[in-house]
């Protein structure tokens, strides 16, 4: 075995500029002293190591997996180089599991880690305990309908635990050792360092968009903040420093969007009007009452992938806390992605999950749709009401309306500018609208504090739609083809979807009506290799 290999992404492939996502990921190592690493951190030999195989490529991670002689069986996971945050990443990863465990979220044990590039190996690391049962993914779809209730209210319990802690800031958690000493930290009350959980502290946030596009040369505040309105503001000037500093007029990211903008450049200094607008409404809309400002942690990606199931349908490990923040529980409230079904009236308005009647008679492919609408309703049926029953600080922060508005207004502010100088002017729009429902109790009786003419904003709620449009369009369009949004598909689809995706081109090339139409069309397709501008 060699001692430096290079390790590329093999599972997946990119339907577009597959070269600049590979070169991303690539990561030279010393297999060699990683495996000596691995070793020590359980305290073996690397002549006990039987095999050191890749079982996984994550979106931030590549995982591996040891074996040792005595059938002992380790993880370890490297980040790619694009993985950001760079070392507050994994040093504020691990310090959550540890945190977490000692709280009773089962998540498996880090034996040794290393937020640093400048090490034997060459590369940071993760090396930890491996995780018994198989991925509640690959065994959702064979439970009975029992089973998956109660692994449902299995999953509600866990989030109980991260809902009854109670954090002094927000921010994200590291160990107080691993950061340098001239980095603003929270210190952990007393009732949580009474648990033995006093070698942390909360520190700046590890969030991708603290850090993405060269914001990480920016001198902002990056938390903690020990106020809702600290870090409401904190978000909206690290968008308007990084604009002012790098914004340049350019063409809308989403090719959908430009004619819009009448095909033109897009002038940043437009949402840069937009973000000062933000700011003068950000102090007034945290909400008044004291426990939807609490700091509360949730896990950033709650996917069936990262839950972890033995034959019994107990939970064994919750996997892949990167970047994991704590934020008020009113910017936290929300069902997670793959537990809701949004869009739906029967889920939207809590009605318990039934097939069709005449369900039997259906050919098999309607079976499979209805099949799979109702997997969807009873996730998000189960999920609320078990969230309801058994954890009641989070079903009564999703219940306040007015929520809806403010969270929207805070995800929005905190987008990368891409050209869109629409989305977060609509929000502002609609956050007028509401005002005296998300205004609190000191300003509720004042005007909203940024001027629009009707006019004004109905065509930016009229572009606005257009935009949701256009984003909806091309959903479709990925869900047909089989790639996620970044052009990502399983290696054993990717012919099938690239036949797709020439397919759809070759429809859409006949359906337009002008050849300055389908000249622009063949230009802008999204699914070819194309210039990045972000």
């Amino acid at each position: 075995m060699a001692n430096r290999v290079p390790s590329l992404i093999a599972p997946h492939r990119c339907s577009y500029n597959e070269r600049l996502r590979l070169l991303e990921r690539r990561r030279y190592f010393n297999i060699h002293e990683l495996c000596q690493v691995v070793a020590r951190s359980v305290g073996h030999s690397s002549d006990e190591i039987t095999s050191f195989t890749k079982v996984a490529e994550g979106g931030s991670y590549r995982v591996f997996e040891a074996t040792f002689q005595d059938g002992l069986k380790v993880m370890v996971r490297l980040p790619y180089p694009s993985t950001l945050p760079h070392k507050y990443g994994i040093a504020s990863e691990v310090a959550t599991m540890e945190f977490l465990r000692l709280h009773g979220v089962p998540i498996p044990r880090v034996f040794s880690w290393d937020s640093s590039t400048s090490n034997q190996v060459g590369s940071e690391y993760i090396i930890m305990e491996k995780v018994p049962g198989v991925e509640l993914e690959d065994t959702w779809y064979s439970m009975t309908l029992r089973e998956r209730m109660d692994v449902v209210e299995k999953i509600v319990d866990i989030e109980k635990i991260l809902f009854a802690i109670r954090f002094p800031a927000s921010g994200s958690l590291y160990y107080k050792d691993s950061l340098d000493s001239n980095i603003t930290t929270a210190n952990m009350s007393p009732d949580i360092s009474q648990k033995g959980t006093d070698k942390f502290c909360i520190g700046p946030s590890s969030e991708l968009l603290w850090w993405y596009q060269m914001r990480d040369e920016l001198d902002i505040n990056r938390g903690p903040w020990k106020h809702s309105e600290d870090l409401l503001k904190a978000v909206g000037q690290r968008e308007l420093t990084w604009l002012r500093k790098f914004g340049e007029r350019r063409f809308p990211r989403e090719p959908l969007y430009r004619e819009f903008y009448d095909r033109q450049k897009v002038d940043p200094q437009v949402q840069i009007g937009s973000l000062l607008d933000y700011l003068k409404v950000a102090p007034h809309i945290v909400p008044d009452r004291e426990e939807l400002n609490q700091p509360t942690i949730r896990h950033p990606d709650l996917s069936p992938s990262n839950i972890f199931v033995n034959r019994s349908g107990e939970i064994t490990g919750v996997i892949d806390w990167q970047r994991s923040a704590i934020l008020p529980i009113f910017l936290q409230a929300k069902i997670p992605k793959h537990f809701q079904n949004y869009g739906d009236d029967d889920s939207e308005n809590f009605r318990p999950p039934t097939l069709p009647d005449n369900f039997d008679s259906l050919t098999e492919n309607e079976k499979e749709m209805e099949a799979e609408l109702y997997r969807r309703r009873q996730l998000h049926y189960f999920y609320l009401g078990f969230t309801n029953r058994n954890n009641k600080p989070h079903f009564h922060a999703m219940g306040t309306y007015d929520l809806i508005v403010r969270n929207r207004l805070y995800d929005t502010a905190s987008r990368p500018w891409e050209g869109d100088n629409t989305s977060l002017k609509a929000e502002l729009v609609h956050a007028s609208a509401y005002w005296s429902d998300i205004a609190n109790s000191a300003t509720k009786g004042a005007g909203f504090p940024a001027k629009y003419s009707e006019a004004e904003a109905t065509d930016c709620l009229d572009i606005d739609t257009k935009q949701k449009n256009a984003d909806a369009q091309m959903q479709k369009l990925r869900d047909f083809i089989g790639v996620n949004i970044d052009g990502w598909v399983p290696n054993e689809s990717y012919n099938e979807a690239k036949e797709k995706e020439q397919y759809i081109k070759h429809e859409m090339l006949d359906a337009a009506e002008t050849d300055d139409e389908r000249r622009e069309l063949d230009e802008h397709w999204p699914f070819q290799d194309h210039e990045e501008l972000d």
